[in-house]
């Protein structure tokens, strides 16, 4: 499957990243950046540390994308991601790309990776929807005949949210670039934050991987690190939810969950309801599906699938079993 990352790393973006990477099935043909996580100028860095340390920096091209939403001011999110956005992890990029060094290359990237490409592609975002927003502007035609599918982590259709009491971050950042897309007329695989919160890495899990004396490992474990400080700071839970590579995940294998067609919109009110999903699973709007949005997964198999792509194994399997399960409390 010949696919773009959009994405905007963040944590669970670089475990994303790195089994995408990890997985044969899929060829990324770029990693397009946003804002969100932190902001587009780290992102791209980060973006670019990920691959270095996988040995793929030179064949997998990074390119930078939208600095703030659409319509609205930009808000990050360091305190879940850490200021850099990689959580305890020393970077080999020691100077910051800086924001006037950067072009916004990822809207047009993508029209013109999708439009040379021999057979239709899948775009994969994961963080805000604005580049592709901005890329369906400039071709929505050409997008609806050569991309196959959207797969994207984000938004709710139980309307529990993340950022607000019924609003997910990443359709919040950016409600009107998530409304575009949806309104796109392209397949698209919802993955929301309903089967996402039950990807749990156990704090035990974390700090093994912390304590490993194999350096990639102990990087991750830096980065989770921090990552489960948050979780058990604003949560209380003993672990890391990781989102996005559930994503990754079931474009590589989609029977890994299972999905209902729905029609989706998003709330572009400046309040509490803000990026909501709503998801009219019972038809009660007179509109046809745009979506199929995933209602659960074989959450304990995909994080095996990720612990064996990503982490080697490394991570034993009572704990990967008890991540699910205190998942399943967090519902």
């Amino acid at each position: 499957m010949r696919i773009i990352i959009d994405t905007d790393p963040g944590i669970d973006d670089a475990v994303a990243l790195a089994l995408a990477v990890k997985s044969p099935e899929l060829e990324i043909a770029a990693i397009t950046t946003t804002f969100g996580n932190t902001t587009v100028a780290r992102a791209t860095r980060n973006a670019r540390e990920v691959l270095t340390r996988l040995d793929m920096r030179e064949q997998i091209p990074v390119y930078s994308g939208a600095d703030r939403p659409l319509v609205r001011l930009l808000e990050t999110a360091a305190e879940t991601h850490g200021e850099h956005g990689l959580g305890y992890t020393e970077m080999l990029f020691e100077a910051e790309i800086q924001p006037q060094d950067i072009a916004v290359e990822a809207p047009g990237t993508i029209l013109r990776l999708v439009a040379e490409s021999d057979e239709p592609m899948t775009l994969i975002c994961i963080g805000p929807l604005t580049n592709l927003a901005l890329a369906l502007a400039l071709d929505r035609p050409m997008l609806q005949r050569q991309v196959a599918e959207i797969v994207l982590m984000g938004g709710e259709p139980n309307g529990n949210g993340n950022i607000t009491p019924v609003s997910e971050f990443n359709f919040w950042c950016d409600p009107e670039a998530a409304q575009i897309v949806f309104q796109s007329g392209i397949p698209i695989r919802m993955v929301g934050l309903n089967v996402t919160r039950r990807m749990v890495l156990t704090r035990q899990a974390v700090e093994q991987l912390a304590q490993d004396t194999d350096p990639e490992l102990h990087w991750w474990g830096d980065m989770l690190r921090f990552y489960e400080e948050f979780h058990r700071s604003r949560e209380g839970l003993e672990g890391c939810i990781i989102n996005d590579p559930l994503a990754i995940a079931l474009a590589v294998e989609p029977e890994f969950g299972v999905a209902e067609p729905m029609y989706v919109e998003i709330s572009r009110h400046d309040d509490l309801t803000r990026g909501q999903s709503l998801c009219d699973r019972y038809g009660f709007l007179g509109e046809l599906p745009n979506a199929d949005v995933y209602t659960t997964a074989r959450w304990t198999d995909v994080l095996q699938f990720i612990n064996g792509r990503v982490f080697g194994g490394a991570i034993p399997a009572k704990e990967i079993s008890r991540g699910a399960a205190l998942g399943a409390m967090m519902q």
